[in-house]
Formats: structure tokens, C-alpha cells, sequence
């Protein structure tokens, strides 16, 4: 199974994938192919060259199964391409408002790790991404549209618990027996058979 999960900033793209990582299948941040930790300034990152960024992508692609999420770089457009469905995650503008300010909140105060300085640039940043997004000007929408017949719109909580659901009847292919809570988050999370 290859999925490929997209949406803005706050869209819960790490969360969603850590889910469904916690059921057994592996789990890539597209970041982490971009970025690597930045030896010359230790709690920042820095860009990989391209050609190294292509090589680790093109690593995870040759698996016979991946989650990967990011906000739909266009590097990674054959991740879309080979993919078994693409999930896009729309919450309203506001969840995604508060997700994006919790979150650096806790990488402030140092209880959520990350590869960049949360400082109020990024703040900023993150907020314009969103915007971006909504506006089209970051082209998600756009690159999404070849892929309309396996694409996935989850715009809410309810529809994501239902293709959790869904997705653990079709990985652990309808065994009984299986704990609710494999794939989701809290106690129990990333539990395997």
C-alpha cells in the first residue's frame, strides 16, 4: 500500500501519518528528505543538495509500501504519480489557525522537537503558507488535479477516524480480534500484531 498525504500547514499531515504508521506501515516527512540538521547551527537545518534529496526520495519510493506526507512539493509530484491514493487534508481555516499556533507554542517551550528555530519569522511564515494554500497561490491544488481518481478530501475529524477505520479493515484485512486503537494516537499508539 503507498499513500500519499497533502494539505497546508495545520492540516494534521504528521499526525495522520503517524497514525497510520502505528499499523505497520512505513512513514516518511518529506521535510526530512529536504532538510538535514545544520552542523554549523545546531537546532536549524539547511536544504540538501538536490541531487541528494532525489536520491533519498527516490529510496523510499522503491519500497513496496509507504505513507509519505508533505504540502505537495512539486519534487515530489511521482510520489502522487505512484501512489494508491493521495489524501488531502482540509480542516477549516481556523483548526488549521490553531493547530499551526499550538504547535509553536510547544516548540517554544520545548516540548515538541522540530528542525528550525520557532521564532516569530516562522510564525509568520507558517500563517502565509496556510493563506497561500487557501488562495491557490502555492499550486497544491492545481498538482493534485491529474490524480482526481484516487484522491481522498478529508475535511474533518469524523471523515479522518472513518478512513482510519477504513484503512485498518484493509490492512489487517478484516482479522478479528484487532484493538481499536492500532494506528491511533495516545495509549497504545504504534502497537504492532
Amino acid at each position: 500500500m503507498k499513500l500519499y498525504i497533502t494539505g497546508s500547514v495545520g492540516s494534521g499531515k504528521s499526525t495522520l501519518a503517524r497514525k497510520i504508521g502505528g499499523m505497520g506501515l512505513p512513514s516518511f516527512e518529506l521535510d526530512a528528505v529536504v532538510y538535514e540538521p545544520d552542523p554549523d547551527s545546531p537546532g536549524d537545518n539547511r536544504k540538501r543538495p538536490e541531487t541528494v534529496r532525489d536520491a533519498v526520495f527516490a529510496e523510499i519510493l522503491a519500497r513496496t509500501s509507504w505513507v509519505m506526507e508533505d504540502a505537495g512539493r512539486p519534487c515530489f509530484v511521482k510520489g502522487m504519480e505512484e501512489a494508491d491514493q493521495v489524501v488531502l487534508l482540509e480542516p477549516a481555516a481556523f483548526v488549521r489557525d490553531f493547530r499551526i499556533l499550538r504547535r509553536w507554542l510547544r516548540q517554544r517551550a520545548g516540548k515538541e522537537q522540530c528542525g528550525y528555530r520557532p521564532d516569530f519569522l516562522m510564525l509568520r511564515l507558517m500563517f502565509r503558507w496556510r493563506r497561500d494554500y487557501d488562495r491557490g497561490k502555492d499550486g497544491l491544488k492545481k498538482r493534485l488535479e491529474p490524480f482526481a481518481g484516487k484522491l481522498v478530501i478529508l475535511r474533518g475529524e469524523k471523515e479522518v477516524r472513518a478512513f482510519l477505520d477504513k484503512l485498518r479493515e484493509e490492512v489487517y484485512g478484516g482479522l478479528s480480534g484487532i484493538p481499536a486503537d492500532i494506528g491511533q494516537s495516545g495509549a497504545g499508539a504504534g502497537r504492532r500484531l
